[in-house]
């Protein structure tokens, strides 16, 4: 079976797909993003929460942004993006979030859910959002054939202090191990990417 990697690329800057995406690529990431924020969307609702609609909206915007980041991230023309050089087409925002610290540090997610539907838990955003950057940082430092399984390793351990020891936000149980897929594992470990 004959592989095809190519570091080359050429196209619109695309930061969320990753430039050169296939509509197959884009699909899975519609598909799983959508689905995946209308089962939590009917969860909420089912459950009747304790929100007001712009919290549902807040809500549901970062859904779709972490579960379909899970997947995007995952996809053979992100890994390529985010891994190669910056282009000379790729400018400002595209530019700055290749930066793999930066594109961690953008995403204070955690804080803002401590905020907004955890009455004001500075604690829990805060702890969670260094916890991430940190953890991101450490495995973009390490060789590269250990970054897949300490990614895996960091996420194990997320999931377990999320349930035992840091309690998670009621409506976001998901949240932790899902951001940590999506930028521990997903964003910062290069992989090899094949394409179609």
């Amino acid at each position: 079976m004959k592989t095809n990697i190519e570091w080359k690329y050429s196209g619109k800057p695309d930061g969320f797909f990753g430039t050169g995406a296939t509509q197959a690529e884009q699909n899975l990431v519609w598909l799983f993003g959508i689905l995946s924020t209308a089962l939590l969307g009917w969860y909420w609702w089912s459950h009747a929460m304790d929100w007001t609609w712009w919290q549902y909206a807040i809500a549901l915007l970062l859904a779709l942004d972490v579960l379909g980041g899970v997947v995007a991230n995952s996809l053979n023309s992100c890994k390529r993006f985010y891994h190669s050089p910056i282009q000379p087409e790729e400018t400002g925002f595209t530019a700055l979030a290749k930066n793999h610290f930066v594109f961690a540090l953008l995403h204070i997610h955690p804080i803002l859910i401590g905020l907004v539907f955890g009455n004001m838990n500075l604690t829990y955003g805060i702890i969670w959002y260094a916890t991430m950057v940190i953890f991101s940082t450490g495995v973009q430092r390490l060789p590269l054939y250990l970054q897949r399984p300490a990614a895996m390793g960091i996420i194990m351990l997320a999931i377990l202090i999320n349930y035992y020891v840091i309690p998670p936000i009621t409506g976001f149980e998901w949240f932790i191990p899902a951001l940590f897929l999506k930028i521990v594992y997903g964003h910062i470990v290069q992989e090899e990417f094949y394409r179609a």
